[in-house]
Order: structure tokens, then sequence, then C-alpha cells
């Protein structure tokens, strides 16, 4: 499995066959641990890997969350981050019309 931000790119995008409807992306996670950052708490943030399918995305980090960390963790922020290939597959797409 990639270690690095730059393997774990290169791993998805061996596995994207279609750039515009990927089969995986990219995923910004912060968890954030109770307290809280405002009364003391901790924050760790993670990249990795998900398959994606239908439903909510951001309802499988939240139960990732839960199942790794517990009940004093909580899903504070996700984004995906779309790969460089998606992004030019998306304006050339754009530059069509």
């Amino acid at each position: 499995m990639p270690t690095t931000l730059t393997q774990l790119e290169q791993w998805i995008d061996e596995r994207v066959t279609d750039p515009l409807h990927p089969e995986y992306s990219l995923v910004f996670v912060q968890v954030e641990f109770w307290p809280g950052i405002r009364d003391g708490g901790d924050s760790k943030e993670y990249y990795f890997a998900v398959k994606n399918r239908p439903g909510s995305l951001g309802d499988r980090l939240r139960d990732w969350v839960k199942q790794q960390f517990g009940p004093n963790a909580r899903l504070s922020h996700w984004e995906t981050v779309p790969s460089s290939r998606q992004l030019r597959a998306e304006s050339d797409y754009e530059d069509e019309f």
C-alpha cells in the first residue's frame, strides 16, 4: 500500500479508467478529538483512497471515524481531492462547448 501522498495519487490514477467518472477518489479527512480544538482537544488529518459508489461519502466517513476512534472523535471536515488527470479531463470536456 502507498505510504506517501504522491504514491497514493499514483495508486488511484493507475486504477481509474475514466477520469470524468473515477472509480476511486483521494479524500482529505480531518478528525477532531474531544473536547474539541477550541477547548484544547487534538485534531489529526488523513488522506486515503475511497472506492466511489452510490450513497453519501460523508456518512461512510463518519462511520469510519466512529469505528477507528470511538465516540470521543468526530469528523470535522472532509473533501475529495481531484487528480491532475481528472482536472485535465474536466477542462477538456468544458472546452468542447
